[in-house]
């Protein structure tokens, strides 16, 4: 989730959760193209972020739209409009990508196996123009989209502005004091509510009443206004749902360019999702390499211990696996975050204490206020200073276990996760969050023991519990 929140849409964001879930699935080549559309995503929001912003699609509208014309539906203004801006987001998309792959031969052959659909997809200028010129920004047909359209609305208009002006007139000309009358709609009907204990001063038709809610009269001399008024907005609907139904027949021509197009940006977006979660934790682009099992381990001399081993020697000796400062992601996830919410609440109760001294108000309550400023700056130095502590993994090609032992509490169980969800990051296509460079093997799959599986009723002791589960 941490990185499907990455997302600009919907179905980007469970594209993603559902990529990640089926990491054991992944082939070593499969995690390999993986990386590389990672690496193109990261080096395309270098050069231009902003392009690569999905969040402003409405990707569940579009798809409503696909399904709505496919089954011979008509389609529904705020869908069309969805279609619209994918569009236009795509035709955006395909000239800032062309521009990025501009730069160098290197940025071209990186981005192209990513982006040669998207940039193959056809956006309909014609039919973009088609749907502006008869839906509204919010979903709402618009008056020019029929002649027909325009004049039924224009008669209702003129039949409601008739209505208005006759309620007006029988209410200012009412006698009763004792009674409050106000012009009302019910079901589409306008009439008058009265409030009081006498009746009204006119002839009409009791819609409702109640003794909280008053009486709802229709006068019977706005009858014939309100039955035209209720055939001309049918007309309208009417008239509205035939716009409809020729812009579905416009939008069913193009919609396997349109299937194309919503398929493709997605896909992008959840790239972009794995892109940007690995910028935000300054990740490292992992060599990403497949153990060749079949000429067994090398076996190499005993090296110095890494503390008397320079940076450069470290980085050239044969290590089978290489993650240098290397963080577990939800340690890392969860500082960020408590940081981020304390600068936050720091920020509001500065503002805060600002407009109480612009318009002078309490000063006790400013006290109070400066006092736990003072007491959130303070937590915001405590998180800045206490940063999670990353781990050196540093192991050489021949060793093939690794044992980790110390106290309580000594960071050994997270250090086991911690390299064991960077191998499941790498496998699926994500950097990893620790110093470059970083080596890391493909693995078919990563299994932990994790606990106590000590069991009196199965005779099982801690030890004996943990090999039992491991074997």
């Amino acid at each position: 989730r941490a990185v499907a929140s990455f997302a600009g849409t919907a179905h980007g964001r469970e594209a993603t959760e559902k990529q990640l879930w089926g990491v054991e699935s992944v082939s070593y080549e499969r995690s390999r193209k993986l990386l590389r559309e990672t690496e193109a995503a990261v080096r395309l929001l270098g050069s231009s972020g902003g392009a690569l912003d999905f969040s402003g699609l409405d990707t569940v509208a579009v798809e409503s739209a696909i399904n709505c014309v496919s089954g011979g539906s008509v389609i529904k203004g705020q869908e069309a409009m969805a279609v619209v801006s994918l569009m236009l987001f795509v035709e955006s998309l395909q000239v800032t990508i062309r521009a990025a792959m501009k730069q160098d031969e290197d940025s071209h052959n990186l981005l192209l196996p990513l982006t040669e659909t998207i940039l193959d997809a056809v956006v309909s200028k014609l039919l973009v123009k088609s749907i502006q010129d008869v839906i509204d920004d919010d979903g709402s047909v618009k008056d020019t989209a029929s002649p027909e359209l325009r004049r039924y609305r224009d008669q209702v208009q003129a039949l409601e502005s008739r209505l208005c002006q006759l309620m007006d007139k029988l209410i200012r000309n009412a006698d009763n004091e004792a009674s409050l009358s106000e012009v009302s709609i019910v079901n589409g009907r306008c009439c008058i509510k009265i409030t009081g204990d006498k009746s009204s001063s006119f002839d009409g038709l009791l819609l409702s009443s109640g003794s909280d809610a008053g009486s709802m009269i229709e006068p019977i001399i706005a009858v014939p206004l309100n039955d035209e008024l209720q055939g001309a907005r049918a007309l309208v609907v009417r008239a509205e749902l035939e716009a409809l139904s020729k812009l579905t027949d416009k939008i069913l021509l193009e919609l396997d360019n349109i299937q194309i197009l919503m398929q493709e940006t997605v896909t992008l977006d959840k790239v972009t999702a794995r892109a940007r979660y690995s910028i935000a934790y300054d990740g490292t682009l992992p060599d990403l390499y497949l153990p060749n099992i079949e000429h067994g381990i090398v076996n190499a001399a005993k090296d110095e211990p890494a503390s008397t081993t320079s940076s450069a020697q470290l980085t050239k000796r044969p290590w089978k696996l290489f993650i240098p400062n290397a963080y577990h992601p939800l340690l890392l996830q969860q500082h960020q975050e408590n940081l981020r919410r304390t600068k936050k609440d720091v920020a509001s109760a500065t503002a805060e204490i600002r407009r109480r001294r612009i318009y002078g108000q309490d000063i006790a309550e400013e006290d109070q206020l400066a006092s736990e400023l003072d007491f959130m700056k303070i937590r915001v130095s405590e998180l800045e200073r206490n940063h999670p502590i990353p781990v050196d993994f540093m192991i050489a090609e021949e060793t093939t276990v690794l044992v980790i032992t110390g106290p309580n509490t000594g960071g050994k169980t997270i250090s086991l996760k911690t390299v064991g969800l960077a191998s499941l990051m790498a496998k699926i296509g994500l950097y990893i969050l620790a110093s470059e460079p970083v080596k890391i093997p493909w693995f078919d799959a990563v299994y932990a023991d994790i606990g106590d599986e000590q069991s009196l009723t199965q005779s099982l002791s801690t030890f004996s519990g943990h090999l039992k589960q491991i074997g």
